[in-house]
């Protein structure tokens, strides 16, 4: 079957809902040091987006809006990925669908609704969210702890998608091995879809499946 193209659709598993509830209180050792430091450093510049944050003379960027990244698979086999508009890249870079939560929304939905957004896929169930270990992004200037989810989806679910955000160039969904042909290549560039998809083929190779987030 080549990358892309689908035509059965087989039977997906889902996660417990109660295992979500796990990632908004367990937190990386990193992440609650993080927290602690940044309540006595104070803001230098802030706006809608993000804030600029100062203690002896160190300065971070730290959004003001919990980022939630999905991690799209077929089947145990297949990547969903969009190719998305980067102005400051001068092109599209393929990424993982990810983004903000926005103001009274939980980050499942937020999670979902940047997943139908960037990809066309529309899942209405949470529980179909498996909460995955975080990475952290540019430890020294970026502390961001993203929350991160993986959803499993049928073939039909990626031919049925509908219409993507203009901001992406189009969708793909590419075998295990075409993603990390992909990587090597440096055909993927972006960090944070580096750090979750690498972890999640070392995974694939070491155990036959992808390591969840730790009890």
């Amino acid at each position: 079957m080549a990358d892309g193209e689908f035509s059965t659709c087989l039977t997906i598993s889902f996660c417990d809902r109660n295992a979500l509830a796990l990632q908004k209180v367990e937190l990386a050792k990193e992440e609650q040091f993080y927290l602690s430091w940044k309540q006595s450093a104070r803001p230098v510049f802030q706006n809608h987006r993000f804030s600029l944050l100062e203690k002896d003379d160190f300065h971070v960027v730290e959004y003001q809006s919990t980022q939630v990244i999905v991690l799209p698979i077929i089947e145990h086999e297949y990547v969903v990925l969009p190719k998305v508009r980067r102005q400051i890249l001068g092109g599209a870079v393929w990424e993982l669908p990810a983004g903000g939560v926005l103001e009274n929304e939980d980050p499942e939905e937020a999670a979902l609704r940047e997943l139908g957004e960037e990809t066309g896929i529309t899942i209405p169930d949470p529980s179909r969210l498996l909460p995955l270990d975080t990475v952290v992004v540019s430890p020294n200037r970026l502390p961001m702890f993203p929350l991160i989810y993986r959803v499993d989806l049928s073939h039909q679910e990626f031919e049925t998608r509908s219409t993507h955000d203009e901001e992406v160039e189009s969708v793909g969904c590419f075998s295990l091995d075409k993603v990390q042909e992909m990587i090597l290549s440096g055909e993927i560039i972006t960090s944070i879809t580096l750090a979750i998809l690498g972890r999640f083929l070392i995974g694939q190779q070491v155990t036959g499946s992808s390591s969840t987030k730790k009890p």
